[in-house]
């Protein structure tokens, strides 16, 4: 009698599943519906409106265009009266004077490329291919491997925006 009780206990386990017909006849209930979006704060944009994309970029995010001035280190002069103008067509013109060497400035003008970092430009060969940081209403000038320049002398490799403001 004793082989007949698990063979029972199966036989009653394997009615009680239901087979293919009974997945058919009762489906899984639906996955529950998302939640509504909380209320849109003041201010934000709505729905579908236009944002910065993610990963904006200088280039994107800012009005970098302009004319930036200042004078930048020189090693065996006071310094070089530099002005730099970009424009949103990826030209620039470049003014450059050095103190006590130059009467009045030399002028060059070229084109410039944006990096894939979207934070640097490098100017053409016009341009001695000098490479610059672009910032907010500022452009700092790289050394001539791509780094920042650091410590006491960094804040002279800074040109200022001038205009537009």
């Amino acid at each position: 009698m004793k082989p007949v009780i698990p063979a029972l206990a199966v036989a009653l386990v394997l009615a009680g599943c239901g087979g293919p017909e009974e997945i058919r006849r009762n489906p899984p209930p639906p996955p529950p519906a998302a939640a509504p979006a909380p209320p849109a704060a003041p201010g934000a944009a709505a729905p579908g409106a236009a944002v910065a994309p993610l990963g904006s970029t200088t280039r994107t995010a800012l009005n970098w265009w302009g004319m930036y001035e200042g004078t930048l280190p020189c090693a065996d002069c006071p310094g070089i009266r530099t002005r730099l103008t970009l424009m949103q067509d990826n030209t620039y013109q470049l003014q450059t004077q050095y103190l006590d060497r130059q009467a009045a400035p030399q002028t060059v003008q070229g084109r410039f490329i944006w990096m894939q970092d979207g934070v640097t430009i490098q100017l053409d060969a016009a341009g001695s291919n000098q490479r610059y940081l672009v910032g907010e209403q500022r452009l700092t000038l790289l050394y001539q491997d791509g780094s920042l320049p650091t410590g006491t002398m960094a804040q002279h490799y800074v040109l200022t925006r001038t205009s537009p403001r």
